[in-house]
């Protein structure tokens, strides 16, 4: 197929969606951003916190709004902070037959003294040139 050079050279882009598979699992970073989204089929609406490691990858860690309690843990860090999230522990299923509930423990580690905004999940408003 003559279309298929257009791929030459070309990686493919992994998805940036952090998730918590089993206990133990763990991500920490610096809070670049929260944000809403919407759920749709069948997912439930998240808070999704953007979070750079060390490694300066960056990270998005969607938490369903029916975790309350980690939300609000979540929502009380500021962009700019360090912060860590580490899935403790399963709990009881909300429903039966469905997976068990992920017990997540949020740590905060301060500010971040490497943080710049420009890093961050801000939106930066060109110049426009004087007329």
């Amino acid at each position: 197929m003559a279309d298929d050079k257009w791929m030459e050279g070309a990686e493919e882009v992994q998805s940036n969606w952090f998730k918590f598979m089993k206990v133990g699992d763990k991500i920490k970073g610096t809070l670049l951003s929260k944000r809403f989204q919407e759920g749709n089929e069948g997912f439930s609406d998240q808070q999704v916190y953007e979070i750079k490691k060390a490694d300066g990858t960056v990270w998005n860690v969607g938490v369903s709004v029916k975790k309350l309690g980690t939300v609000q843990r979540l929502n009380n860090c500021k962009v700019g902070e360090i912060v860590g999230i580490l899935f403790e522990s399963e709990g009881e299923p909300a429903k039966k037959g469905l997976h068990p509930a992920k017990n997540l423990k949020v740590f905060n580690f301060g500010a971040d003294p490497d943080y710049n905004e420009m890093d961050g999940g801000e939106e930066v408003s060109p110049e426009l040139p004087d007329m």
